[in-house]
């Protein structure tokens, strides 16, 4: 896992399965499998399965940082 994917998990709305995959530490294989079962939420965008980013987020512990005011 790269630092970069870390970035896109904190600042895009959503991202590819693959990129998931290597930040929850499992296969891309694994994580498609899981994605059809329901354990990696997911939504459809155009023709391809993207995972909201906050809900990654919430399964790997970050919690979301307070809005400044």
């Amino acid at each position: 896992m790269a630092a970069d994917d870390i970035l896109k998990v904190l600042t895009e709305p959503t991202v590819d399965v693959a990129l998931a995959a290597r930040v929850l530490g499992i296969g891309k294989n694994a994580a498609y499998r899981a994605r059809e079962a329901g354990d990696i939420p997911s939504i459809k965008v155009g023709g391809q399965y993207r995972v909201p980013s906050a809900k990654l987020r919430e399964m790997l512990g970050i919690k979301p940082e307070p809005i400044a005011a």
